[in-house]
């Protein structure tokens, strides 16, 4: 005798399974959107579409970039923060996320808000001038603008960008005379040093290395804690006597409540993807590296940078506009 089961327990049934499985039916085959915050063609969507590329390959489903720039990548952070936690939203965060708290009011709570998924990678900022200012190295520099007050200027990305902790750090550890420019992006601020307008700023090695290799502007410093490759004879800030480090990194969060076996799985393969040559030459073409943790690690480096940052804001009276 057959037994016909009624549709009402059969999606009982259905319901109980999604709901003990750490995944979830729908889940597996649902696309996973990796929101960036920033708009695209910066590191952080160069970054982004590549890991997204090479996770679509690993979990045999599509992660899909979603750019939703504003607010310094506070908009798009609160947006995943809000999404339903079963794996299908993700965000990819940098340095930016660890400033945010301290210089505006959040629709989120960074901490609370999100499970840490992996540290993806590093890459160091760079000084640079415009080819007329009369010096040779960072500590000219410095003598230069307080020697010439109210004539050397930075241009930024914008108050509360990375350049402007990054610089408002520097000034506070030299004193040195500078003024700040804020423009609407870090394109804007590098173009007008190239022209001259303002006669320096500092980015990422996405950002800077042609206008450096074709000789529109001079690097006198890398930010970071070690020298690049991709310019073996600039010397670090610390190399030249200066306790700075400001470095961009990127990483991958979810909204907290998202299964933590899937996370686990994720980090996994994330970690994995970061030892592969194609990834690694993708970020040394960025001027950048992989840089796996494990996700306790990854929080400990989250909180970190958050209080640094936090420090240099109130030192600095940075708030943003």
């Amino acid at each position: 005798m057959r037994i016909k089961m009624p549709w009402t327990y059969l999606q009982i049934w259905i319901t109980c399974c999604y709901l003990i499985s750490p995944i979830g039916f729908a889940q597996e085959s649902k696309p996973i959107k990796l929101i960036v915050p920033f708009a695209p063609g910066g590191s952080n969507d160069i970054v982004g579409r590549a890991i997204a590329q090479q996770l679509s390959i690993k979990l045999k489903r599509s992660v899909i970039i979603d750019n939703k720039p504003g607010a310094g990548g506070s908009v798009g952070a609160e947006m995943v923060a809000r999404a339903e936690p079963d794996g299908s939203t993700l965000l990819l965060i940098s340095a930016s996320f660890a400033m945010n708290s301290s210089i505006m009011k959040l629709g989120y709570d960074p901490v609370k808000s999100f499970s840490p998924v992996a540290m993806l990678g590093v890459g160091p900022s760079i000084l640079v001038i415009n080819n007329n200012l009369p010096v040779q190295n960072i500590k000219e520099l410095i003598a230069y603008s307080k020697k010439n007050p109210n004539t050397t200027n930075f241009g930024t990305a914008g108050v509360g960008s990375f350049q402007h902790f990054a610089v408002e750090l520097l000034l506070l550890k030299t004193q040195a005379d500078i003024s700040l420019v804020h423009y609407k992006g870090g394109g804007p601020a590098l173009v007008d040093t190239v022209a001259g307008h303002v006669q320096m700023s500092m980015g990422s090695l996405i950002q800077m290395q042609n206008f450096i290799k074709s000789g529109q502007i001079r690097a006198l410093a890398i930010a970071g804690n070690q020298r690049v490759s991709l310019f073996p004879n600039v010397p670090t800030l610390k190399e030249s006597g200066i306790d700075v480090e400001a470095v961009n990194w990127w990483g991958v969060l979810a909204p907290v409540g998202t299964p933590n076996e899937f996370l686990d799985k994720l980090h996994q393969e994330l970690n994995q993807i970061l030892t592969e040559q194609e990834i690694k030459n993708r970020f040394l073409g960025e001027g950048a590296e992989p840089m796996p943790m494990s996700r306790k690690e990854f929080e400990r480096y989250l909180s970190e940078e958050s209080i640094k940052w936090a420090k240099v804001a109130k030192a600095a009276k940075i708030k943003a506009e």
